[in-house]
């Protein structure tokens, strides 16, 4: 199945006529939040508004805001640092899209919001993007993707707060190369003690192993910064750690804060 769905993926980008990409705007928003602006289009990922740091965001606050006609959200998983039910209920009014995996719609619908259901590996195409949810792992259960984001010759992948897992190499040789990729680096340890000694979510090393499997350009580090002890403690210096190996590696990297612009 998941053959003949890749398969279905590979024959629709090969006659999908792209938009062009030359007026595309991609901006870092807090925490992992991705907003892509082209013509009359928004495109928010995993975008927040509710501050969940006590008052001192990571990077600082970047509410998402659109005034485009067509506006829509792709979330990764439905939990509350990538998934603001009040803040998308608002940016989109009623006429936007929140596009989540088919897994998770009807919880996302019964908070108030439109919802366009996607699955695994099937391309979905709106407002001159093309949209692929592909596999990524939780690390505490829960049903996430990643997204690949297409318009016309420029792409990227945003891997919410995944797990390393086994198909990073498969989504490259399939969609990749990719002209970024917004990957998590905090490998952070959540939940009551005794914690875990396992991260939950994927570390700076495993991150420059992704990217390189994936066949990325650059690398925009995200979702770190929030180390809020006892219930969430990240690993130290996460993000020196990332750009050192980023470096050995000879990976290249788009650092951005919240707020600034990626420049391809």
């Amino acid at each position: 199945m998941i053959k003949l769905r890749v398969l279905a993926a590979i024959s629709l980008l090969a006659g999908w006529q792209a938009a062009s990409a030359d007026d595309l705007r991609i901006e870092r928003l807090t925490w992992a939040g991705v907003k892509l602006v082209a013509n009359d289009t928004t495109v928010f990922i995993d975008a927040i508004g509710t501050d969940l740091w006590d008052g001192k965001p990571p990077g600082g606050m970047v509410p998402p805001v659109a005034d485009t006609t067509r506006r829509y959200a792709l979330i990764t998983h439905a939990h509350n640092d990538h998934f603001d039910a009040a803040t998308l209920q608002e940016v989109l009014g009623d006429k936007g899209y929140v596009i989540c995996h088919e897994s998770i719609a009807t919880y996302v619908a019964s908070r108030g919001l439109r919802v366009i259901p996607a699955r695994t590996w099937e391309p979905v195409q709106r407002g001159g993007f093309l949209f692929t949810a592909v596999p990524a792992e939780d690390g505490f259960g829960a049903e996430q993707v990643s997204w690949i984001v297409s318009r016309g010759d420029t792409k990227f992948l945003h891997a919410g707060d995944t797990l390393w897992h086994g198909k990073w190499s498969l989504i490259g040789q399939q969609h990749g190369p990719f002209d970024a990729v917004f990957l998590p680096i905090n490998a952070a340890r959540i939940g009551p003690d005794p914690k875990p000694e396992t991260p939950g979510v994927m570390g700076p090393a495993q991150a420059v192993d992704a990217a390189t499997l994936l066949r990325a350009e650059r690398i925009v580090p995200i979702h770190f910064g929030g180390h809020q002890p006892p219930g969430y403690l990240e690993l130290a210096q996460a993000l020196e750690t990332f750009l050192a190996a980023a470096k050995e590696r000879d990976v290249a990297v788009a650092r951005l804060l919240p707020g600034e612009q990626l420049d391809l």
